[in-house]
């Protein structure tokens, strides 16, 4: 085992050193953009969300929509890689992300509110969509399932300390404007409902300026960008730029069209489904359900992101000792006796027992779900030919707005209607996730489940 393991780092390392250095850069500068990404996402993720539900209500009751217009919208724009490149899109991301997002901020009109949340949050998701594609293009084989959970890391850490510090920031600029101390603003901001006049208008000035400033750290994104230098070879084939008839691009584009990919979407979508009807709304489940107080329940949600960071470390281990397709097929089948006891958090006990009960399990469920999701991206971008990955990336994200509208509908009649919805979600979520991992093994463990490391050996 240690020979296999010594002669793994050597291979790794001379990958490494034969590192094609433009390639290498370019890498370089993504892993500072996803992190600068990742920030942004810790601000319009928690603290941006905060505010929608103060100047545009209606854009939070009904945000499963709006997600899924965004889904399909990031469909569309990253299905135009194929033909503008990685450079390119990257330039015109971080512009339409500052610009709608300090729109959301200059007007009060809900409308142009959720219009303008729309088109930001559509170029903030595409960051999301590109580095796979970029990772499967640039990083050598042997090393590619490392970066993929490096990348992760990357963007997850500032998200969260991002995450930490918005709030703190909110309340910052509530109390210069108050003229008051940071504990009497704290202590107004827990009750934004009874709010009114000049100090409800200094508390939404509060968000307005952390997301005028988040706006501006976007374009940070953009300098880095005009350093990326990629040519059409990294994200079309030669063949390609010969199939210039419409006939040519659509036997190009029926490719997509087979059992492999069909079953992986299925898969996706699935548990995307289940999860989805749960992970959104564990701050719900905790303190509505379970009656956890909220500076528990945000402690807890704290450990729960740190699951996450340490589940992507563990990516490339699994990989190599179990496979690709039963790693996925693991990670998610795994969570399902996490999930039924969950369900049956109310009989788990109380006080802080229930506390750290309650807080293991959200770690568990949450590290086993995310610890093979760096292989789950790389796996999607060699199933299919290097033409066909934007555009089957696109198709993927218009199965999760599909997603996204049922997720919405059943939290708008069913989850939000009874509190036994929120355990319910759970029980739903585990057959969801069962008969997902039963698919994914029939159709893909026999053999793609060393489809990695074939992809590998092939470069």
């Amino acid at each position: 085992m240690a020979k296999r393991s010594n002669a793994e780092k050597e291979a790794e390392a001379e990958a490494i050193k034969n590192w094609n250095p433009r390639y290498r850069k370019n890498v370089i500068i993504y892993l500072w953009i996803y992190g600068i990404l990742g920030a942004v996402t810790g601000i319009t993720n928690d603290a941006a969300l905060s505010y929608y539900k103060l100047v545009a209500p209606h854009l939070i009751s009904g945000l499963n929509i709006f997600n899924a217009a965004t889904a399909i919208l990031m469909s569309l724009m990253i299905a135009t890689v194929h033909k503008y490149g990685y450079r390119n899109i990257l330039l015109v991301l971080p512009p339409m992300t500052a610009i709608f997002m300090a729109l959301t901020c200059i007007t009060t009109n809900q409308i142009i509110i959720m219009i303008a949340y729309t088109i930001s949050w559509t170029a903030i998701g595409v960051y999301d969509l590109m580095y796979p594609l970029m990772w499967t293009s640039y990083v050598p084989g042997k090393i590619r399932t490392k970066m993929f959970s490096i990348v992760m890391i990357v963007n997850l850490i500032t998200q969260t300390i991002c995450t930490f510090f918005g709030g703190k920031a909110v309340v910052w600029f509530f109390s210069l404007l108050q003229g008051s101390s940071y504990h009497d603003a704290s202590l107004l901001s827990g009750r934004p409902e009874l709010m009114h006049g000049q100090v409800l208008a200094n508390y939404t000035n509060a968000y307005r300026i952390l997301l005028i400033i988040t706006a501006i750290v976007t374009m940070l994104a953009f300098v880095l960008a005009l350093f990326i230098h990629d040519v059409p070879r990294d994200y079309r084939s030669e063949a390609s730029e010969k199939q210039n008839t419409s006939a040519d691009k659509a036997a190009m584009y029926k490719k997509l069209l087979n059992k492999r990919t069909i079953m992986w979407i299925a898969y996706i979508a699935g548990v995307q489904l289940g999860a989805r009807l749960i992970a959104v709304y564990v701050p719900i489940y905790l303190n509505n359900y379970l009656h956890i107080p909220r500076d528990v329940s945000s402690t807890i949600n704290t450990f729960v992101q740190a699951a996450m960071l340490i589940g992507y470390f563990f990516a490339p281990f699994l990989e190599k000792k179990l496979g690709a397709i039963v790693s996925v097929a693991a990670g998610t089948i795994t969570c399902v006796p996490v999930m039924l006891l969950l369900a049956n958090g109310r009989h788990l006990g109380s006080g802080m027992f229930l506390f750290v009960i309650v807080g293991i399990l959200l770690f568990l469920r949450t590290g086993l779900a995310n610890a093979t999701m760096p292989i789950q991206q790389e796996v999607q971008m060699v199933i299919v030919d290097k033409d066909l990955r934007p555009a089957f990336t696109g198709v993927v994200q218009i199965a999760y707005a599909i997603v996204g509208i049922v997720d919405g509908l059943f939290t708008e009649f069913y989850l939000f209607n009874t509190q036994d919805g929120y355990a319910n979600a759970y029980y739903i979520a585990a057959v969801i996730y069962v008969i997902a991992s039963v698919l994914l093994l029939v159709f893909f463990a026999k053999k793609y489940n060393r489809i990695l490391e074939k992809s590998h050996t092939e470069e």
